[in-house]
C-alpha cells in the first residue's frame, strides 16, 4: 500500500509540473502576468495615494487639525 501511494504521488507530480510548464510557456500565461503587473501598480499608487491624501500637516487623519 505504501508503494501505491507513493506511485500514485509520483505521477500527479509529474503531470502537474508538466502541465505548470507548459502553460508557462504559452503566450496567454505571458499576457496574464503582465496584466497582472499593471493592475497590481495600480492598486499600489490608489492605496499610497490615499495615505498621502490622509495625511495634514504630517498628521495621521483624526489627530491634529480640530474644528
Amino acid at each position: 500500500m505504501r508503494n501505491k501511494d507513493a506511485f500514485m504521488t509520483a505521477i500527479a507530480l509529474v503531470l502537474s509540473l508538466v502541465t505548470l510548464t507548459g502553460m508557462a510557456h504559452t503566450d496567454q500565461f505571458q499576457q496574464a502576468a503582465v496584466i497582472e503587473n499593471a493592475g497590481f501598480d495600480a492598486l499600489a499608487h490608489n492605496l499610497f495615494d490615499g495615505a498621502s491624501l490622509s495625511c495634514i500637516g504630517g498628521a495621521p487623519a483624526g489627530q491634529g487639525h480640530a474644528q
